[in-house]
């Protein structure tokens, strides 16, 4: 069967094969395995590598389900890649840190590269040897703890604690996402989701600080999400997620259609009231940032946006969801509307949905440092403290 692009290889519809069936083309990037038994979920099965392929099996038994032919099994199943590539991270060992990474790996971290030299897309082994060597340079340490993993198929959305100290001994945190894409086992593609407005702070010794103009013409890497065709995990067990998406997705929606009208009775239908509304960025420069309580802080906080920024685009190119967590790729640009002067970034929102349909959880994981510089009247600026 096929949509839009995507295969979907059925191999139970209601009743598991007798013999493990044989696929010779699954493409992790795309295709789906459809195992038709709601009972059964992801924690049922094993993938085991043998030789060059992946065997699908139930946990606990001898029942082979599936035979994917040239697949490695961490493509279906990375988080234990990830989670031994955090550990190097951790470690600082770099040797071991790039034995988790592709020959021709796409490493990308937003930011104003003249401020942040580590900031840009950086290729292959070699490429990202020298973000380590420039981010060594210019922090003094940074550490970044993984606390969720939102995993669907080969894509993982990583959700860290980050904090460090830059040379000045000026301390700075935040949340990131990694947004890592496996394949042929390896890590292929890694963009960071950060605010790096409070890194620029800690760098430039802490406020009042001023801002010169930059030499190039193009100083901000802007991350451009890569849209893809399968809005599923890659095994289904329920086929009808195809036609009529989870509850998960649904809110999710529910939201963004709820705050694009800004009608504070429908907002409070899909948020909880305990609802927990969280944007990055400096509260004293940007109105809208900070963490909000309840439904009515949400929306005045997205009534701030709307009113102090004008979008020029506003486009989700990807959502990926695991279980009540949903994170969202969105790329966006726009001016202020209180200078009239542009910026771009983008941007991860993680959404968690309880069981009745409601949002609990809203983070906006966004790179402000741009947004910031717009919204005071460009180069030179000054932060005052």
């Amino acid at each position: 069967m096929e949509s839009k692009g995507v295969r979907h290889f059925q191999i139970s519809n209601g009743q598991l094969p007798a013999t493990a069936v044989v696929i010779d083309d699954f493409s992790t990037d795309y295709d789906v395995l459809v195992i038709a038994n709601p009972e059964l979920s992801r924690k049922d099965l094993r993938f085991l590598q043998n030789d060059n392929d992946t065997i699908v099996q139930l946990a606990g038994q001898q029942k082979e389900l599936a035979i994917l032919k040239n697949v490695n099994a961490l493509d279906l199943d990375p988080v234990a890649l990830l989670k031994g590539f955090y550990e190097a991270l951790e470690k600082n060992d770099l040797a071991d840190v790039l034995t988790f990474l592709s020959e021709d790996v796409f490493w990308e971290v937003a930011g104003p590269t003249d401020i942040m030299p580590w900031a840009g897309g950086w290729n292959g082994h070699l490429g990202v040897a020298k973000f380590f060597v420039l981010l060594s340079e210019g922090l003094a340490f940074e550490k970044l703890v993984p606390t969720r993993y939102i995993a669907q198929g080969n894509t993982v959305a990583v959700v860290l604690d980050g904090h460090g100290q830059s040379r000045y001994g000026v301390p700075f945190s935040g949340g990131v996402v990694h947004w890592v894409t496996i394949r042929n086992g390896k890590i292929s593609h890694l963009q960071y989701y950060r605010d790096t407005y409070p890194i620029i702070e800690a760098i430039y010794g802490g406020r009042p600080f001023t801002v010169q103009p930059s030499h190039t013409d193009s100083h901000y890497h802007v991350i451009k999400p890569v849209a893809v065709d399968r809005a599923t995990d890659s095994i289904v067990f329920d086929p009808s997620v195809f036609e009529t998406p989870p509850g998960t997705v649904k809110t999710v929606k529910a939201m963004y259609a709820a705050l694009q009208g800004l009608n504070v009775p429908e907002v409070r239908k899909v948020f909880a009231d305990n609802v927990v509304w969280d944007i990055f960025g400096p509260a004293d420069m940007l109105s809208w940032a900070g963490e909000r309580i309840g439904p009515d802080a949400a929306a005045e906080s997205a009534n701030q946006i709307i009113e102090t920024m004008h979008f020029d685009h506003f486009k989700p190119t990807r959502l990926i969801y695991d279980g009540d967590t949903a994170a969202i790729v969105i790329d966006e640009a726009g001016t202020s509307t209180v200078t009239g002067l542009p910026f771009q970034t983008s941007v991860v929102h993680v959404v968690v949905a309880n069981e009745e349909g409601k949002v609990t959880l809203f983070k906006n994981y966004i790179n402000t440092a741009w947004i910031v510089e717009a919204f005071l009247g460009g180069r030179p600026f000054t932060v005052s403290k």
